[in-house]
């Protein structure tokens, strides 16, 4: 599309460059608008002005290749590179607009980048070490070359949005982060009963996501309270029923080692949490782990008598699976021994 019109905000040090035209008027912008765009960042030179040549060499990030999707700004919310929600108030829905910044108004986009970056690599499921960084040192690198030398030259920015929509207050769903504790707190119960119904329709995956999502708002709270102290052992105990669901979902779901895994952290706040060991027992079952499993099953008997019958039906199970899996091997070995 043709460059349409050129503005420049010396106070804010930003130009801006329209470069495809939006729709109707300027959105309203009020404290919580989601405003969400794809952008592209692009390297300039000292002087600010645009590399020649193909600027697809001089491109940083592209939310559109980066894998973390279009980037979602809450306003009045006091994002780190606060100039954003300056350019993004000038701009209507499907705009595209360049605006150029100084550096010293993105000073903190390398690290935002790398949050991004880490984001759309656990989408994917690829692991991110965590790395402790002192406040106090607003130059410190992020761990990545491209990142840190943006720092160390101070490099000016080109930020290309296209604004896709606005979105008021109430008309979307709060990100996690974005949520008060009293907003957590008053969602957990809610999607608690959410879960329990679409585990009563056998809609087992679905349920483990609701699940989910209220024990990671109740992880969010806790990480802030000091451990055994009367509020961590409240959110703690708030955890312990969610885990239990969590973990018979995963269970019905065949996903055998994130039943162990959740029934392990129940078992580590309450040691003689019965569902847990034996919803672990069956896992360990079903994972050929035939000695945790009788020793789970043993504990939970031991402390629930009445689940004797339970367990010697499972033990059975188990043996019978065990004596089959030896026969199997037996036959393997046949001829193989000089």
């Amino acid at each position: 599309s043709p460059k349409m019109s050129t503005s420049y905000n010396p106070a804010a040090g930003y130009s801006k460059e329209i470069l495809h035209a939006g729709k109707g008027e300027i959105p309203t912008f009020q404290k919580n608008s989601k405003a969400v765009f794809h952008f592209r960042t692009l390297r300039l030179e000292p002087d600010g002005s645009l590399p020649d040549g193909d600027l697809r060499e001089s491109e940083v990030d592209d939310s559109r290749t980066l894998g973390s999707g279009p980037f979602e700004l809450l306003v009045g919310r006091e994002f780190k590179i606060a100039v954003w929600e300056d350019l993004v108030k000038t701009m209507r829905v499907g705009e595209v607009a360049r605006f150029r910044c100084s550096f010293q108004s993105v000073i903190e986009y390398p690290r935002v980048s790398k949050a991004l970056r880490d984001l759309a690599k656990r989408k994917e499921g690829q692991e991110v070490p965590h790395q402790h960084r002192c406040g106090f040192s607003a130059m410190q690198g992020v761990g990545m070359r491209d990142l840190d030398k943006l720092m160390e030259e101070r490099s000016p920015l080109a930020f290309e949005f296209e604004l896709l929509r606005v979105e008021q207050p109430g008309d979307y769903k709060k990100d996690s982060w974005a949520m008060t504790e009293p907003e957590k707190t008053a969602a957990v119960p809610v999607l608690k009963e959410e879960g329990n119904a679409l585990y009563r329709a056998g809609e087992y995956h679905r349920a483990a996501e609701k699940y989910f999502e209220a024990l990671s708002y109740l992880e969010e709270m806790v990480i802030k309270e000091k451990p055994q102290s009367d509020e961590w052992n409240r959110i703690e105990e708030k955890k312990v029923p969610l885990l239990l669901n969590f973990a018979q979902c995963k269970l019905l779901m065949e996903d055998y080692a994130e039943a162990i895994r959740h029934t392990t952290a129940v078992l580590e706040f309450e040691s003689k949490n019965v569902k847990a060991l034996y919803r672990r027992g069956k896992a360990h079952a079903a994972c050929w782990n035939v000695e945790e499993a009788k020793a789970d099953f043993a504990e939970a008997v031991r402390l629930d008598p009445s689940l004797s019958k339970g367990v010697e039906k499972e033990l059975k199970v188990l043996a019978e699976r065990v004596r089959e899996q030896d026969a199997v091997d037996k036959e393997r070995l046949k001829g193989k021994l000089f």
